[in-house]
């Protein structure tokens, strides 16, 4: 009976080992965009920005951005366009005391919207990301400043 119950400890042991190890080395959608919230919103306006733009992919998923209720469509090659424009809307609030004021994520399966709200005592802005799902990574195809 002893040598019994050592067996079942040791296999149930063994079992949540397992468990634990496999949930360790799964990353969830929610907690990949956990880490996007976190990049976007990071103390150092460079880091933000080059955050964000690795989640931007215009070749693979087209990304529109608009800014001042003006929309404008990129995709395949412009990358680069897509960067400058983000880069000269987005660094309005380059502050180094600029932190998350708030934030929001919802998921609808493969597509997600992140809202961020960031600023410093004396500006805020709201961006709205809407990412969709690919190839196991999450990629912006619209960005909205508000």
């Amino acid at each position: 009976m002893r040598r019994f119950l050592i067996l079942t400890v040791v296999a149930m042991l063994s079992l949540a080992g397992i468990v634990v190890t496999a949930d360790a080395l799964v990353t969830t959608p929610r907690e990949q965009l956990d880490v996007f919230v976190d990049d976007v919103t990071a103390p150092r306006a460079e880091k933000r920005m080059d955050a964000a733009l690795s989640y931007v992919n215009p070749s693979e998923v087209p990304c529109r951005f608009t800014n001042e209720g003006k929309p404008t469509e990129y995709g395949e090659g412009e990358g680069g366009a897509l960067a400058d424009v983000l880069r000269s809307a987005l660094n309005v609030f380059d502050s180094e005391q600029q932190e998350s004021l708030q934030h929001a994520v919802e998921i609808r399966g493969d597509s997600a919207t992140v809202t961020t709200r960031v600023g410093d005592s004396e500006y805020e802005q709201t961006v709205i990301y809407e990412l969709v799902r690919r190839d196991e990574r999450w990629l912006v195809r619209a960005v909205r400043t508000l």
